[in-house]
């Protein structure tokens, strides 16, 4: 299986296919220049696909499935393009949402960076505490013939635990660190952290938004080609990889097969809600519902983007909180006792 192409590379084969099909040239021509203009590797090789297969069937989105290095997203929106002969501003309407995700990836990777090496350094210093500290006040409290109880009993066991195997951990710690960086660093990480964060609460819903994001767009674009409205949903409903949302897009169905309009079923279908589901009712009675449902997509996609740097920028203060707490655990577990003997002293 081909690797598949990132996210800022989706994002400039959009944009200089985009710009070429506004200049006037044909897309066949368009892909033999792109084709030309690129360095032999496996880029050219990409296109030299693309363009072979373009070349005999005249399909761009069939060209791109050929070669497997293209999601389905792009494909499926590619091939909606071409059939409602607005693939122009299909890919400049794909360039924003790949350089979007491209960037929004690229700051959690950035994000993630610094709590990572924190979290090495402080689970070091745990370590450092746990194997050299605690074994000393340890051998102190023995000679004072000093009986662990408590939080302090158990702190001592956990230490000699990890003792025994702190070079274990550390090295397993450590190993875990790089991985996980070099994973977000490559890109190669992305379709893992984005499955990942779903199964959060928080991430459904994200995962929610960028569900309704790609079905309006979608939906929005096969209005525009003239599709039959069912034809429209099973397109759209095929690009949003979310098996709750597509329930709701089921539920939808049904509602306008027992002859209710698309902004109803919609909205009773719990897709668009609130002022989303007032523009697309507004929309349809103004002959403007792609532009509302543009409109709702956009907005989805934003909101989703803002819920993950939100989240992202929680984590380093939360790692810090919980480690610090932790820390000071170890050290409330020395002091009782220590206190304890003072006190007795006095």
């Amino acid at each position: 299986m081909k690797k598949k192409l990132t996210d800022s590379e989706l994002s400039a084969f959009a944009e200089q296919l985009a710009m070429i099909l506004h200049s006037g040239i044909s897309t066949l021509e368009g892909v033999m220049i792109l084709r030309d203009d690129t360095p032999p590797g496996p880029g050219r090789d990409i296109l030299d696909t693309v363009y072979q297969s373009l070349e005999e069937t005249g399909d761009l989105g069939e060209a791109l499935s050929k070669s497997e290095v293209f999601p389905e997203y792009f494909i499926r929106m590619t091939q909606i393009a071409e059939r409602s002969g607005t693939l122009e501003d299909v890919m400049s309407s794909l360039f924003e949402y790949y350089s979007r995700q491209s960037m929004l990836m690229r700051s959690i990777r950035d994000a993630l960076t610094y709590p990572l090496i924190l979290l090495t350094m402080l689970f070091a210093v745990l370590i450092v505490l746990m194997t050299q500290v605690m074994p000393v006040f340890r051998e102190v409290f023995d000679q004072l013939g000093i009986e662990m109880t408590g939080i302090s009993a158990a702190v001592f066991q956990i230490s000699g635990v990890v003792q025994r195997i702190s070079a274990i951990i550390l090295v397993a710690v450590v190993i875990l660190v790089i991985g996980i960086l070099v994973i977000l660093r490559t890109g190669k990480g992305t379709p893992a952290l984005l499955s990942a964060v779903t199964h959060l609460p928080l991430g459904r819903k994200v995962a929610r938004l960028l569900a309704t994001s790609r079905f309006c767009k979608a939906l929005a674009l096969s209005l525009h080609s003239g599709l039959d409205m069912g034809e429209s949903f099973e397109l759209a409903n095929s690009l949003t990889n979310y098996d709750e949302f597509e329930k709701d897009v089921k539920h939808a169905s049904d509602l306008m097969d027992q002859g209710n309009d698309l902004s109803a079923s919609l909205r009773d279908s719990g897709i668009i809600t609130g002022l989303n589901a007032r523009m697309v009712t507004i929309g349809f009675r103004t002959g403007t519902a792609e532009v509302a449902l543009d409109q709702i997509s956009d907005n989805c996609q934003e909101e989703a983007d803002t819920h993950i740097q939100s989240a992202v920028n929680m984590l380093e203060p939360t790692l810090t909180a919980v480690l610090s707490i932790l820390t000071g655990l170890i050290l409330v577990s020395v002091m009782l006792p220590l206190l304890g003997v003072m006190a007795n002293i006095g």
